[in-house]
């Protein structure tokens, strides 16, 4: 049951905006529209999923996206625009394998961890940046469209959705949010499985960047703002418990971004406002992660 629930949330938005805004909202760029707002996430949740699964978090995603665009902006207009995805991965893994060791190693939580960095690199920005925005080349302009993001996506899915799902890292991942002593014990390697778990999350953190970059066509000390949260959002609207263990599925952060986007583009389509659309992105999140816990543990009551 618990399996159903998120695609049941999709298909009665998709009704409800059917009634509610008619043809508009199946036409082909609107459509193109909910998947161009929501492909960014995707990109993110690929990384963040690994994290989640094994019961840790990672708060600092979206300025370690800011971060890597901006270093990558720089480099990109000194040396060209090959440059730019070796330089976004390449920093995204870095800053990723730095949380993940002193998560590992040092045994600090992953909440006081990734906050602090999120801080730390938020105030690196206007060091790099100068104050001011950084633009990129208008040729970057053209890689922000979904012909370009859309085999990027299905590529990077069938990777970390192979690792995911059909690898002892992936099986590890959620032996370890499951219970991570009993994983020890069984001879999981936690410490390596937590630090690759960070880097994939920085990798997938530094090409989101490179899209959001493309998007905007530059960098200033905003940029990725609350990034880290909506990708959670669409994680967990997707039904994947905050816990993690294994119950985490890959294909949840697909229905749980595309109900976002949906829920999103439809308020507006209507006319609600931005900040009400927002409310009640929180309540619906609110519920669902109610429901999915509720499920939870009534299978594990039924385990026991």
């Amino acid at each position: 049951m618990e399996h159903i629930i998120p695609f049941a949330g999709l298909v009665c938005l998709l009704l409800l905006f059917t009634v509610l805004v008619g043809s508009k909202f199946w036409r082909p760029y609107n459509l193109r529209s909910i998947l161009n707002q929501t492909v960014l996430y995707m990109f993110g949740g690929l990384g963040l999923i690994f994290v989640i699964a094994q019961g840790s978090i990672d708060l600092s995603q979206g300025a370690v996206l800011a971060l890597t665009a901006t270093i990558s902006a720089i480099l990109v207009n000194k040396y060209g625009l090959w440059l730019i995805f070796p330089a976004a991965i390449l920093t995204g893994a870095l800053f990723g394998l730095l949380n993940g060791v002193i998560i590992s190693k040092l045994k600090v939580p992953s909440v006081t961890c990734t906050l602090a960095f999120s801080i730390a690199y938020r105030g690196l920005l206007p060091v790099f940046t100068r104050g001011g925005p950084i633009y990129v080349p208008f040729k970057l302009f053209d890689l922000y469209n979904f012909k370009n993001m859309f085999p990027v996506l299905v590529l990077l899915t069938l990777i970390f959705g192979y690792l995911f799902e059909y690898t002892k890292l992936g099986y590890y991942t959620k032996a370890v949010g499951e219970n991570e002593i009993k994983a020890r014990n069984s001879g999981v390697p936690v410490e390596r499985v937590k630090i690759i778990s960070y880097v994939l999350c920085g990798i997938m953190a530094g090409i989101a960047g490179v899209f959001t970059l493309s998007r905007v066509g530059g960098v200033d000390v905003s940029i990725g703002n609350f990034f880290e949260l909506e990708v959670m959002l669409a994680i967990f609207t997707g039904g994947v418990p905050v816990t993690g263990g294994m119950s985490t599925r890959i294909y949840r952060l697909f229905v749980g971004a595309l109900t976002i986007g949906v829920l999103v583009n439809g308020l507006t389509l209507y006319g609600v406002s931005a900040a009400l659309a927002e409310g009640l992105k929180g309540l619906m999140l609110i519920g669902l992660v109610f429901i999915t816990a509720r499920f939870t543990m009534g299978r594990e009551a039924a385990a026991a």
